[in-house]
């Protein structure tokens, strides 16, 4: 089945990497522009996928959500510094039998997004050569016998020891922040959110994502209640979502009616400038 404009010239459909969309019987099928980004498909855009857990979120404040509880300290760096990596278990070692190598992902002083490979060492610190203003997400990479991390392994600042930017909680081989920074040179867009109570326990939470640009202050963008004998689960796309600007904080904070753990996630299509 062929295609026309209005004048009636032939019109060819074609992906981000310019092969012809259509099928050998004639027919024309069409496809859904975020998987063909996650294909890698669409040039110049990517989807950045989020999630994040705090196991005990309490009812005096509202708290970050990542695996440190209370504020996320990762966007309190103002300059790239290298980070140390360390665990509170002796077999979080590269020769030994927990978690041997994560892979960080970060921004460097410019806001570029970086990754680095970094082999454990237990509980004696491994500094980066790499230097980062941010870094919220790390991975296992490989482990020894055991299959997974043994101890929590934390990602800090190596000079301003007091900027934590992620923690590995025990068995779970990932961070789980609930933050994100936008990279230079990129447009980022919220395409979707959801947050869970994510243990058995009556109880209701609060949730809201705050955001700051560059040289702005944090303020709430959105906001949600969760219930966990009703809606213990909720979840929000964005049909028109707004446009985040290069290098702009965000992240998602709660608040319970008694100590819960809540765990988030998000969506963020990212555009070339």
């Amino acid at each position: 089945m062929g295609c026309s404009d209005l004048y009636g010239n032939e019109v060819k459909l074609l992906d981000g990497t310019g092969n012809l969309i259509g099928s050998d019987d004639g027919s024309l099928y069409t496809h859904d522009f975020l998987l063909l980004v996650a294909e890698g498909k669409i040039p110049t855009h990517s989807i950045v996928h989020k999630f994040g857990r705090n196991p005990e979120v309490g009812t005096t404040a509202y708290e970050a959500i990542w695996n440190n509880g209370g504020p996320y300290t990762g966007f309190n760096a103002t300059s790239a510094e290298p980070v140390t990596i360390v665990s509170t278990s002796a077999l979080d070692d590269f020769t030994d039998t927990g978690l041997r190598t994560i892979r960080l992902y970060g921004l460097d002083e410019n806001y570029e997004a970086q990754t680095e490979d970094i082999a454990l060492s237990g509980t004696t610190p491994v500094t980066s050569t790499l230097s980062y203003i941010r870094c919220d997400n790390a991975k296992g990479l490989t482990a020894g016998t055991t299959g997974e991390n043994q101890g929590v392994i934390i990602i800090a600042q190596s000079v301003t020891v007091a900027n934590v930017f992620a923690a590995i909680p025990i068995g779970y081989n990932a961070s789980m922040v609930g933050a994100f920074t936008v990279p230079a040179g990129k447009y980022g867009y919220l395409l979707s959110q959801s947050a869970t109570i994510s243990n058995k326990q009556s109880a209701t939470a609060s949730i809201r994502i705050k955001v700051r640009a560059p040289g702005n202050i944090f303020t709430v963008n959105g906001e949600a209640a969760l219930n966990s004998t009703g809606t213990g689960y909720i979840e929000r796309t964005f049909s028109s979502p707004g446009r985040i600007p290069p290098m702009t904080d965000l992240y998602i904070e709660g608040e319970a009616s008694s100590t819960v753990a809540i765990s988030v996630f998000l969506d963020i299509l990212l555009v070339d400038v």
